[in-house]
């Protein structure tokens, strides 16, 4: 069970009371992410992330921050994905409202040093060239762009070296002052702590910000002819490939079955996608699937690793693998994917971080939040029919895209999502 309540400026406070665990997750949510920059603003987000650790009113400096927290023994980072924003800190429960000072000043009052942003530009660049050396993360990054082309739904979240170089403090001031503001912020707090303690520790760090109104994000556009297959040659070991589908939005009821289908292909070991490529056919060491929901868009992506000779059989079988799915699934199988769905959430249930991320990125991107009861019970609800209808409109090969990265070229892929 999880308490909420929205002060008068607009903050969402939601809490989860644990008071059987030694911990406590304080976390800030916000409405900022990839998806409300312009093409000339690429990573703003991100590098506001890392602007907000470099110091605040009450601790200046970043080494104040990082010592208030880890000096009670405590772990804490931030994330910037495409639609939000978050900065947490797990830390004993008796830590936990001095926390909620220390997140709440990050996020309020700022110091925005110049000089400490030049220093941040440099780490973010070198953060940048990390995963120009991770090929695998940058066929993720490819099928992105190939499924969503030329828009900040695409856009790698970082931005580029290129974008990050030309960007000024008046830009990141600027973009702080119209995102970080209480209506597009929700505090998520689980663990051994008290609704009403938190809630009065949020008015007290929070309360005070005046309520303004956020900048919007901007929608999915089609991709109205853009190439489908994308490669990014580059001298690698094995061939990096990604499959990605459009698939459903966050809201949408079908992302229940969507989970599921995910579950039947390539998530873990007893997996379609595994069993075959891996166990059977010796192409793969990696393979797995995953998806991703969004406010009005959705995918559902493949990944596989693969001896770069192998790279168009490891698509063509797993294309096949994509397409047996479609053509019937035992009820064994089915219910084999729902108890796996249903038994993963609840083992993150057992840790306050992923409770606390539970209830913040629901509340800020939802604006409710379904308990894990509510979850169980829509994955229950699935029956056979309706996963297949969805599998058929979902998993269409005439819909999807392939990025690959290695020693390739696209003549590797001619043909094969004709």
């Amino acid at each position: 069970m999880h308490q909420r309540t929205v002060l008068e400026n607009g903050l969402r406070v939601v809490t989860a009371e644990l008071p059987h665990t030694r911990s406590a997750t304080v976390s800030v949510y916000v409405g900022a992410g990839s998806r409300y920059e312009r093409d000339e603003e690429a990573g703003l987000s991100h590098f506001l992330e890392h602007m907000l650790f470099k110091g605040a009113s009450r601790r200046p400096t970043a080494r104040e921050i990082s010592e208030a927290i880890e000096s009670v023994g405590g772990v804490h980072n931030a994330a910037t994905d495409r639609e939000a924003t978050l900065y947490y800190a797990k830390v004993p429960h008796t830590a936990a409202l001095t926390v909620i000072d220390i997140l709440a000043d990050m996020v309020t009052e700022p110091v925005m040093d110049p000089a400490e942003l030049e220093k941040e530009r440099a780490v973010i660049l070198e953060e940048l060239a990390g995963v120009e050396d991770s090929p695998a993360e940058l066929s993720a990054i490819l099928v992105d762009e190939t499924l969503w082309p030329a828009q900040p739904l695409g856009r790698e979240i970082g931005g580029t070296p290129e974008s990050v170089k030309a960007l000024p403090l008046e830009a990141v001031v600027r973009y702080f002052r119209k995102q970080y503001v209480p209506g597009n912020m929700v505090l998520a707090v689980a663990g051994n702590v008290r609704h009403e303690e938190v809630v009065a520790a949020a008015e007290q760090w929070l309360g005070g910000v005046a309520p303004a109104e956020p900048g919007p994000w901007y929608p999915a556009m089609p991709r109205n002819g853009a190439p489908r297959v994308r490669v990014r040659e580059k001298a690698t070991e094995q061939a990096h490939l990604c499959f990605a589908f459009p698939s459903v939005p966050l809201d949408s009821d079908r992302r229940f079955a969507v989970s599921l289908l995910n579950m039947l292909l390539g998530e873990g070991m007893s997996s379609r996608l595994f069993l075959e490529l891996r166990e059977e056919r010796a192409l793969v060491y990696d393979i797995h699937s995953y998806t991703s929901e969004f406010r009005d868009a959705g995918s559902l992506t493949i990944y596989a690793g693969c001896d770069p000779e192998n790279a168009r059989v490891t698509a063509e079988a797993t294309l096949e693998e994509t397409l047996k799915l479609l053509a019937g699934v035992p009820p064994a199988e089915l219910q084999k994917a729902k108890e796996m769905a249903k038994g993963r959430i609840q083992l993150r249930m057992e840790d306050t971080r992923s409770v606390a991320g539970w209830l913040g990125s629901q509340e800020l991107l939802r604006g409710k939040v379904l308990t894990v009861d509510e979850v169980v019970a829509r994955f229950d609800a699935v029956t056979l029919d309706e996963l297949l209808e969805v599998g058929r409109d979902v998993l269409d090969p005439a819909k999807a895209v392939l990025a690959a990265v290695g020693p390739l070229d696209e003549g590797t892929f001619a043909g094969i999502l004709a």
